[in-house]
């Protein structure tokens, strides 16, 4: 239908468990010599958004979940842009985001909003000058890392935003509730027969894994470790830090930023936690699927080793580097699609109960990663708002109820900033937990 965007199941998924997991994206840029008014950056930044499709939509359920949520229009508001004044420092901003963090949106009203931190003193990597900090807080069901990336660079730009395709945009004027549902019905004896099939075809493609597993063609998925003591639940609370470096020392570490800021992250952890030394740490880490993003979320986690009992730093990094490179093989592999295709085909009922029953309070014996960690290149420092440059990026990957410490790596330019998500109930000293991270870089 003309005008209205259907959900995939894999971003109708992500927004129903955002009930039961908050996973809201907050993407922060600094910004230095910004001359311009914070009450006209704004005003601008309102304009700018409107112009933007993917900012000018928002969550239609359908009743009785008979269908996929959709996505139709709604326009731009100035109390999307939020300013927040007489921040005294750059410790007393991220504290004030990090509480910022319990409110999330309701996509059904608004799927993001932009928080503006003016004139904040003290900030990494700014001798004696303030920086505007400028966070945009995103619903996961949006965008993933990577598009929500793309939306983040056309916002923070100076450059004129070419007119919207009409044909891209949603508007679901004259669309009423009873319409899609009615669409969700007619929609549902298809779904089964495809369900049928494409289960079938998903069955298959998971029996041709395993042949390639066995005859060495793939590496097995490694199994989950046993849970460490960040493996707990996180509750409300949230505190985070931020720590600045360079592409050429990640590189310099691993071979590229995301290992090396891997091999960072394992010394780190090994140091601040007292785990069994028959405990192999391990990372979570979101990897992008193969092919065309046929969903707004196109990625996958996978477990990788941090192998902290390998003392020689480069067969560490060797090692860290193959267990990624087999978790991207795994995912290139055509079961991937034969499951997503799967999934489509689930009844949009089915797939909202299992959301609706997932129960959080529970603590697997085994975990994928006992941190989560989430590598995103946002590209060149050519960013600008109010006159001012970009000076650095970084984000903050949701904590789940078994990993209450989670860790950004995002890159702008030449700079990137390894961000530390944590619970302060769980992780008592992150400043110890930050310091650690800062010896670990050398």
């Amino acid at each position: 239908m003309r005008g209205v965007e259907r959900m995939t199941a894999t971003d109708a998924q992500t927004h129903w468990m955002s009930a039961k997991i908050p996973n809201d994206q907050f993407l922060l840029f600094g910004f230095v010599g910004v001359y311009a008014p914070i009450e006209r950056i704004a005003a601008d930044l309102e304009g700018r958004a409107s112009a933007i499709a993917d900012l000018r939509i928002r969550v239609r359920e359908v009743p009785a979940t008979l269908d996929h949520p959709y996505w139709v229009s709604a326009p731009v508001t100035a109390d999307q842009i939020r300013i927040h004044r007489r921040v005294s420092g750059w410790d007393a901003c991220l504290a004030d985001l990090a509480g910022r963090m319990a409110t999330q949106l309701d996509a059904t009203t608004q799927g993001w909003r932009v928080h503006l931190y003016d004139a904040v003193p003290g900030a990494p990597g700014v001798d004696g000058d303030t920086m505007v900090v400028a966070v945009l807080q995103i619903a996961h069901a949006l965008a993933d890392g990577s598009r929500a990336t793309r939306i983040a660079r056309e916002l923070f730009d100076s450059r004129p935003i070419g007119s919207a395709d009409p044909a891209s945009s949603t508007t679901g004027y004259g669309v009423g509730s009873t319409v899609l549902a009615g669409l969700g019905i007619a929609r549902l004896p298809l779904q089964l027969v495809s369900l049928m099939r494409r289960g079938r075809r998903a069955h298959l493609a998971h029996r041709d894994l395993e042949r390639d597993i066995a005859a060495g063609v793939r590496a097995a998925p490694q199994p989950g470790g046993p849970r460490s003591p960040i493996n707990a639940a996180p509750g409300q609370r949230r505190d985070v830090r931020v720590v600045l470096t360079s592409t050429h020392r990640l590189r310099e570490i691993g071979g590229s930023v995301t290992v090396g800021a891997l091999v960072v992250i394992g010394r780190a952890l090994d140091r601040h936690l007292s785990v069994r030394k028959d405990t192999e740490l391990r990372a979570e880490v979101t990897i992008a699927k193969p092919g065309p993003a046929r969903a707004r979320n196109h990625f996958r986690n996978a477990g990788v080793g941090l192998h902290v009992d390998e003392t020689d730093p480069t067969r560490r990094a060797r090692a860290i580097r193959a267990d990624l490179d087999a978790a991207r093989r795994r995912t290139d592999h055509h079961l991937t699609e034969a499951e997503s295709a799967a999934m489509g085909s689930v009844p949009a009922a089915l797939l909202h109960w299992g959301a609706r029953s997932f129960d959080t309070t529970v603590v697997p014996e085994l975990v994928t990663g006992h941190t989560v960690v989430s590598s995103v290149d946002r590209g060149a420092a050519d960013l600008t708002l109010g006159g001012g440059t970009v000076r650095f990026t970084a984000g903050f990957p949701a904590l789940s109820p078994v990993q209450s410490l989670t860790h950004g790596v995002h890159g702008i330019g030449d700079t990137v900033a390894i961000s530390i998500t944590a619970s302060p109930d769980v992780v008592t000293d992150l400043d110890g937990y930050r310091d650690r991270v800062v010896d670990a870089l050398g």
